[in-house]
């Protein structure tokens, strides 16, 4: 598979700048600079006769009449706390339903709008505003609330309006031009914002702490929404250095260390501030923001740390662990706020928990525990939940690494449809979709998501500082392309496209590793060896290119290496798909195997009238890395004109496997025959990636006609062979075989063939194979089946068709046919012709099944006989 991490992760953590880590946003609009949002109860008393400390304060709305001595107490209960602004709301509007002065009336107007803004009620602050007539007869300091509260809403209009006052009654001011800089930054006129705000700092040299508190913090709010977070981080720093105690400014400055990728330091930040800066849920949110930051640098050194073992993961176990007690606090919290039936914060402290449990779900997967993320995301969705783009991401990532990649693909396809354009092209979560189509058999959809990932990305950026830059990810779509031509099985066009991505670059790994990978899947093992050793020379610790050097260890019968590195790169990266693939490998390499050949046939008459015949082998897991022990037994029955005969041969035997080298040896015996007891010997050689020897002897031929059996005759077999491949596609093979007969004849052979493969894709594919063969024998006056001289030439087409793939799960219908010449002396020639029809099941390293059935035609001493067939093949591995 390919590796992932040529291509960026933006699906596989949540972009810590999408959202606000503010619990309460709208806060920010309370904010009118230090004139206002730090300012005292402004409101002036209208004679000195009461104070704040004035006996008989008011402290609910009453009926009493209207008089400024009521006034100026109701003013100072507010000041001192005695009475709460909602309160003195209250009584203002009792006051206002009497009969007052106009002057007496805008007084308590203006009042009541700034006690309306004291008690958190902007609305009826913009209302009161609005009565009588507007704003035109407020006094100053009434404005200010008026501008405060319109911002709060937002009422652009109402906010102009207060601004045109205070500006014309105090034109030169700082404290309106810093309110027309608010105004024009809340109504998107930064640039003249800018200009109001350099005119003041020009003025400003020397000013007092009040005015340069309210500059900086009007600079900060422009900054803010031009969406400039260092500039305004920078602003609200400067105001702590200035002002130790502004509370919006550490806040602010702490949610923007956030945005501007600081989480940790803004977790940091909030952590050392004290408990009432931050509410627990804006603490928890950022903990949840730290947390997804640490996860990716965790991610970062795991991938970094290669070769230091389970050590890269130290990190990462540790981020891992402040998940759990931070889901426990929010889902304690969340309980908590529904008992005091505060739905809103049961909503916030909800939707936290969530979104821990989403940043979770991408550890889990970065960690190899795929379980685990399924788990998780199956418990989300039993609960209703409808998890965002990155964590279906995570969970399809999941499901294709435990060998669903049904599963899989609905999952991507609904990230990539939720994520939109927050997922960039191309991204993991393609590729994943790329995989999880080709495991499922949906060869045309890939091919339709590769050529939108190729047209998505041109050789240059489109957009860069310079023109003429190359696209980091262009070759990376390439390389895709290049994979997916080589697992739809089409090797020759991946060997051309990796070589024309290694010409044009050299060094790149990914490309070298894609060029060994085709010489496997090319039957040249000593190819891919080469070029992994050369490619491990330049890159040493890439763990795709050792683990693509593990397997082709294991294909060149190098098990020992193989299993030691690949035993060493388990423990190192289990993470890794490439590491999992050559642990399957091993596995199924080292397991004991049961293998079984069965069939019957019925209807000749020169070989047997009908017979069955069942072959087992039981071999024991690999000893030593080189050596199996296994029990061989056949049991045959036929019958023939002269009655039935039975093989029943049982063998012992050893098998040894090192790199080029192969060999057998059993010892069998068998219930009838003259050479009851006997040895079979089997002998291996692959010289090269071209040439294959072999040779056998069996001293008690399976091969002996049934026929000779009944008459008690037995056989000796000798044969070899020697096969020239070229490829996958094509290869040439001959071979001699000699049997000599107990009762002193002889038969010699001489074969050779041509396979072809015609036809090579995904789903269908078509071979023909060629063959030509000589044989005689020295006696024909035996009761068996015996000519002096024989030929035959058939050539043969087997087509194979994808029916169904899940994964590593695949479903093959095969038809074969076959038809040629035989021609027998003393008798001339006939044609032969055969047609198979089989099911064949491939589920991964567990089984692999085929069974069907066949006719045949074949002249036999001039006459044409016609025989049918069943058969079996089950191969297992016992792991």
């Amino acid at each position: 598979m390919i590796r992932l991490e040529s291509f960026p992760l933006p699906t596989r953590s949540p972009p810590t700048g999408a959202r606000s880590l503010r619990a309460y946003p709208t806060l920010r609009q309370l904010i009118a600079a230090a004139l206002v949002a730090q300012a005292g109860l402004a409101i002036p008393l209208a004679g000195n006769a009461q104070s704040a400390d004035t006996a008989g304060a008011p402290r609910a709305a009453t009926a009493s009449p209207y008089d400024a001595t009521r006034h100026d107490a109701l003013v100072g209960a507010v000041r001192d706390g005695s009475t709460s602004p909602s309160q003195a709301v209250d009584q203002l509007n009792a006051w206002a339903a009497q009969p007052l002065a106009p002057a007496v009336r805008q007084r308590v107007r203006a009042d009541t709008i700034v006690f309306a803004m004291r008690a958190g009620d902007a609305a009826s602050a913009v209302r009161y505003a609005r009565a009588d007539g507007g704003i035109a007869g407020l006094p100053d300091y009434a404005l200010e609330f008026v501008f405060q509260a319109a911002r709060s809403i937002p009422d652009h209009a109402l906010q102009g309006e207060a601004v045109a006052q205070l500006r014309s009654r105090q034109p030169e001011a700082w404290r309106p031009r810093v309110l027309e800089a608010l105004w024009l930054t809340d109504t998107g006129e930064f640039d003249r914002a800018e200009t109001v705000l350099n005119v003041l700092a020009a003025r400003s040299a020397g000013s007092d702490l009040e005015q340069r508190v309210a500059l900086l913090e009007a600079r900060g709010a422009l900054n803010e929404a031009r969406e400039r977070p260092l500039e305004a981080l920078g602003n609200y720093t400067d105001l702590n250095a200035i002002d130790p105690g502004h509370r919006y400014a550490r806040r602010e400055g702490t949610f923007l260390l956030g945005q501007v990728d600081a989480p940790t330091a803004a977790w940091k930040e909030a952590q050392a501030a004290s408990p009432d800066m931050f509410t627990p849920l804006e603490r928890a949110s950022m903990q949840q923001q730290a947390l997804g930051r640490s996860l990716r640098w965790a991610i970062a050194e795991r991938d970094q740390a290669v070769g230091h073992g389970p050590a890269r993961f130290v990190r990462m176990d540790e981020v891992l662990a402040g998940f759990e007690p931070a889901i426990q606090e929010a889902n304690t919290a969340e309980a908590q706020a529904r008992a005091a039936a505060d739905e809103e914060s049961a909503r916030a402290w909800r939707d936290l928990s969530l979104q821990l449990r989403y940043d979770r779900m991408l550890a889990w997967l970065e960690r190899g525990r795929f379980p685990a993320v399924i788990a998780e995301y199956e418990a989300l969705r039993a609960d209703g939940v409808n998890p965002p783009y990155y964590a279906l991401s995570a969970a399809a990532g999941a499901y294709q690494q435990q060998r669903r990649s049904d599963l899989a693909v609905p999952l991507y396809e609904a990230a990539l449809r939720d994520g939109g354009s927050a997922i960039p092209t191309p991204s993991d979560t393609h590729v994943g979709l790329v995989y999880a189509y080709l495991d499922t058999a949906q060869f045309e959809q890939a091919d339709a998501l590769l050529t939108q990932l190729e047209t998505a990305t041109p050789p240059l950026l489109r957009r860069s500082p310079e023109r003429g830059r190359a696209n980091p990810q262009y070759g990376a779509v390439r390389n895709l392309r290049a994979l997916e031509q080589l697992y739809t099985d089409r090797p020759a066009v991946a060997e051309r496209s990796f070589g024309i991505l290694s010409g044009l670059a050299p060094m790149h790994s990914g490309f070298r590793d894609g060029q060994a990978q085709t010489q496997r899947l090319r039957e040249h093992p000593d190819a891919a060896l080469a070029l992994y050793e050369e490619l491990l020379t330049d890159s040493p610790d890439d763990v795709s290119v050792r683990a693509g050097y593990a397997t082709a260890l294991m294909d060149a019968n190098q098990h020992r290496a193989g299993r030691e590195l690949t035993d060493a790169l388990e423990q190192e990266a289990p993470e890794s798909i490439a590491v999992r693939n050559a642990v399957r490998m091993r596995d199924g390499r080292q397991a004991a195997r049961l293998d079984i050949e069965a069939g019957a046939s019925w209807g000749g008459g020169a070989l047997s009238n009908r017979d069955w015949r069942t072959d087992t082998t039981l071999s024991s897991p690999l000893i030593d890395d080189q050596w199996r022990v296994f029990y061989h037994q056949i049991f045959a029955q036929a019958d023939v004109d002269q009655g039935s005969s039975r093989l029943a041969r049982s063998g012992l035997g050893l098998q040894w496997t090192e790199g080029r080298w192969g060999a057998s040896g059993e010892i069998h015996h068998a219930n009838q025959g003259p050479y009851r007891t006997g040895l079979a010997l089997g002998l291996n050689y692959r010289a090269s990636d071209a040439w294959r020897f072999a040779a056998e002897i069996d001293t008690n031929s399976p091969e002996t006609p049934w026929r000779a059996r009944r008459a008690d005759i037995g056989a000796h077999s000798a044969a070899a062979a020697a096969t020239y491949v070229v490829n996958e596609s094509r290869s040439f093979t001959g071979r001699v075989q000699r049997m000599d007969y107990s009762d002193g004849n002889q038969r010699d052979a001489v074969g050779l063939s041509w396979r072809e493969r015609l036809i090579t894709g995904p789903r269908f594919q078509l071979e023909s194979t060629l063959g030509a063969e000589v044989a005689g024998a020295d006696r024909q006056d035996v009761p068996y089946f015996s000519p002096s001289r024989e030929r035959a030439v058939e050539l043969g087409l087997r087509a194979q068709y994808l029916t169904w793939k899940r994964d590593d799960r695949r479903f093959y219908q095969v038809v074969q046919a076959g038809t040629g010449r035989y021609n027998q002396a003393g008798f001339g020639s006939g044609a032969l012709w055969s047609v198979r029809y089989q099911h064949q099941w491939d589920i991964g390293d567990a089984l692999q099944l085929s069974y069907g059935l066949g006719i045949s035609s074949h002249p036999y001493d001039g006459r044409s006989e016609r025989s049918r067939e069943v058969f079996l093949t089950i191969s297992v591995p016992l792991q």
